[in-house]
């Protein structure tokens, strides 16, 4: 039997989710830089996160930085359930150009571990490159990188095998993408799934020996993650590292209290990889598991953190956004860090989802957020999220940020409901925001407050030339760029900065 092929993804609702909202209304040696590598982005300034009450990502001018783009997972290494289509599309200069072009100053660059470390201890020096050449060419437009560990439902080798039958009430399963064959460890477990990519026992299997670190597994994840620090040790245009795409619980009584080892240990891992000349340290972005539980909150003394979920909220789940928004902020504040939505976005009917997301635009910048990234630019004909099952096909039109025509990965545009994700907002603001607003209108207030003079950076969409007005602003310079206008002044004191259409 076969169940309905997501536009996307087939995800499980966040129980813990839905409850809070019902109550609140390793470390092994360092090993030498794989790949020789000089940085060469001086424009964009180096970023870090703050923890407390003013939790924050800020730059190297003490100025709270805003990043807003997109998922790209050009660079992922996905299973081929349809030996016809490819499962990724190339990222290429005009795509780059293209999010530059909508304000993007930030991508969420997705690598696999099964390319990184193919082999148990061998690191892909070649994987390393197309990972710099990734950050180059996204720098290269002003476009910050978050490298992000992706996996879902443990990886490419939990499909099922050629001719497997499965019981009544359970069917066969694709793979998706994420761990290596090596750190695969199923003890024959079943591949057939019960109605959810992540529930198989084969997955589940996986997961726990997993966080039992069996052969070595957790250590040896660990472990890549301090080659990546080093890697990119000195590189500004990487805003930081996401640990772990929507890991899974596994079965075990303490999975939630494993994963906040694993994090602890990778942020160890990362910490020294980033040891050398020229080093700073980088944030680090960390999720909750894929049914939306978190950690606890003491899992890490690092202060260099950020909160990094996913809000599904009225897209793939039915809990209200806006709850989600809220149930995630409760999180944040008790890791006193600040929340960046890793994940987000609609799959189908544009018009009618347009409403919602300019619901989750105003509540995103009424709580100040760090940013977010809509899940994604593109997607292929061929990704498992397009194909669903074995041998199958993908619809003819795949709504992402951009429309994609099967089969031949035909590039339809950007989706042009989706242009509030455009819409102005300060990239950088000296001090810390107080109010940040804009809806879907092309007009914006923003205010903050500084303990000294600095140069706020406001992207504005649109042909218009902006008015720009507001309380202890000077020096107000517009610049026309593909696609809009960057906005630049000097701010001072509690200031207040308002844009409109001219």
């Amino acid at each position: 039997m076969t169940t309905p092929r997501p536009t996307r993804r087939r995800r499980i609702v966040p129980v813990a989710i839905a409850l809070a909202v019902s109550l609140v209304g390793l470390a092994a040696a360092v090993p030498t830089a794989a790949v020789a590598h000089q940085s060469s982005h001086a424009e964009l300034l180096r970023l870090h996160a703050t923890r407390g009450d003013a939790a924050a990502i800020v730059d190297a001018a003490n100025r709270q930085v805003t990043l807003r783009g997109v998922n790209v997972n050009s660079l992922g290494d996905y299973y081929r359930a349809n030996s016809s289509l490819p499962t990724v599309v190339p990222v290429t200069d005009n795509d780059w150009a293209r999010m530059a072009a909508r304000g993007f100053n930030v991508v969420r660059l997705l690598i696999s571990w099964s390319s990184l470390e193919p082999r148990a201890g061998h690191i892909s020096h070649s994987y390393l490159r197309r990972i710099h050449r990734a950050v180059d060419a996204a720098a290269a437009h002003g476009i910050y990188s978050v490298i992000d560990m992706h996996q879902d439902a443990w990886g490419k080798y939990i499909a099922s095998p050629s001719g497997t039958v499965c019981p009544s009430g359970s069917e066969v399963a694709i793979g998706w993408d994420g761990a290596p064959d090596w750190a695969t460890i199923i003890d024959g477990a079943s591949t057939c799934r019960r109605g959810s990519r992540e529930d198989s026992d084969a997955v589940l299997t996986a997961w726990d020996n997993f966080y039992a670190d069996r052969s070595g597994i957790m250590t040896h994840l660990v472990h890549d993650w301090s080659v990546v620090a080093h890697e990119f040790r000195a590189e500004p245009a990487v805003a930081g590292f996401d640990l772990l795409n929507e890991p899974n619980h596994g079965r075990g009584a303490n999975a939630i209290t494993n994963l906040g080892t694993y994090y602890r240990r990778a942020i160890e891992a990362i910490r020294t990889g980033e040891h050398g000349h020229q080093a700073f340290h980088h944030a680090v972005f960390f999720e909750t598991s894929v049914f939306g539980v978190a950690v606890d909150p003491t899992f890490s003394t690092d202060t260099n953190l950020v909160f990094a979920p996913h809000n599904y909220g009225e897209s793939i789940g039915n809990i209200p956004l806006a709850a989600e928004f809220d149930y995630y902020q409760l999180l944040a504040n008790g890791f006193h860090t600040p929340m960046w939505i890793g994940e987000y976005g609609w799959f189908s009917d544009p018009p009618t989802n347009q409403e919602k997301l300019g619901r989750f635009a105003a509540k995103e910048d009424a709580l100040l957020t760090a940013g977010d990234g809509w899940w994604q630019w593109r997607q292929a004909c061929g990704d498992p999220h397009s194909v669903g099952h074995p041998g199958g096909t993908p619809d003819a039109v795949l709504v992402h940020f951009q429309r994609n025509g099967c089969p031949g990965d035909h590039n339809l545009g950007v989706v042009p409901e989706w242009a509030c994700t455009w819409r102005p907002y300060p990239r950088a603001a000296p001090g810390r925001l107080t109010e940040r607003r804009s809806g879907c209108t092309g007009n914006a207030i923003i205010a903050g407050s500084t303990p000294g003079p600095g140069i706020i950076d406001v992207w504005y969409p649109g042909s218009a030339r902006p008015t720009i007005s507001g309380t202890n602003v000077a020096r107000v310079h517009r610049a026309r760029v593909d696609g809009g206008w960057i906005v630049t002044a000097r701010v001072h004191d509690n200031y207040t900065l308002q844009a409109t259409s001219a």
